[in-house]
């Protein structure tokens, strides 16, 4: 499988929606979907298979001050633990340094241990936890990342 990863726009607007149904089970509408695609205050990185153009994983940022907050992860099920959650994460790491940002936030539902597994070893730290912060009850873990502007 030949992989690239670009920026994401208003065109990929059903196939983030379609991601986000499949693999984080409708986290976002789709006019928020929209939103997140077209906001200049925002970041969307996708990882596609060159011939078919299909999206197999997504991230997006919010870029507040100097800090990015992630919003969004989302790796296509048949395709998750093959390193496209790591790849989207180093371009986004790589990116921020071109922005100048300091830090990297996220939050992850407490019982997620693959993606916790992924911060951790991307150097992500906890930083708190938020108390029933998802639809289900489940506590956030919040992670932090310090960024090291060369």
């Amino acid at each position: 499988m030949n992989k690239k990863i670009i920026q994401l726009g208003i065109l990929h607007l059903n196939d983030c929606f379609d991601l986000d149904q499949k693999s984080l089970k409708g986290l976002w509408t789709r006019s928020q979907w929209k939103r997140e695609l077209t906001d200049p205050k925002r970041i969307c990185i996708g990882v596609i298979e060159l011939e078919t153009k299909k999206l197999f994983g997504l991230c997006s940022a919010w870029i507040v001050m100097d800090e990015l907050q992630i919003t969004s992860i989302a790796v296509d099920p048949i395709h998750q633990r093959k390193g496209i959650g790591k790849i989207l994460l180093k371009d986004l790491i790589k990116r921020s340094n071109s922005l100048q940002t300091n830090h990297i936030h996220l939050e992850v539902k407490e019982t997620n241990e693959p993606a916790i597994a992924l911060y951790q070893s991307m150097g992500f730290r906890i930083k708190g936890l938020r108390s029933n912060f998802y639809k289900d009850g489940n506590n956030a873990i919040m992670y932090i990342k310090e960024i090291h502007n060369k």
